[in-house]
């Protein structure tokens, strides 16, 4: 999910109101919405979105790389 001025309307909030470094899909009221879910689970969630553009297999290779760059997977799952 691009977090930029572009999309600020997707940029989840901390309770002091200041921008989480999250989406208003993965955080809500200072937690995950899905504390449970793993990147394997987060990557079948966004390979349909991607892969009407970029086949099924590149989107889930996209995916899968740009996770693990993300704070939330770092660290392995």
């Amino acid at each position: 999910m691009p977090l930029d001025e572009g999309h600020s309307d997707l940029i989840a909030t901390l309770p002091d109101g200041s921008d989480a470094e999250y989406c208003t899909y993965c955080w809500a009221d200072g937690h995950f919405t899905q504390p449970d879910m793993t990147m394997a689970d987060m990557v079948e969630v966004g390979v349909p979105h991607l892969a009407p553009d970029m086949g099924e297999a590149a989107a889930r290779a996209h995916l899968t790389a740009r996770l693990k760059t993300l704070k939330r997977w770092s660290v392995a799952q």
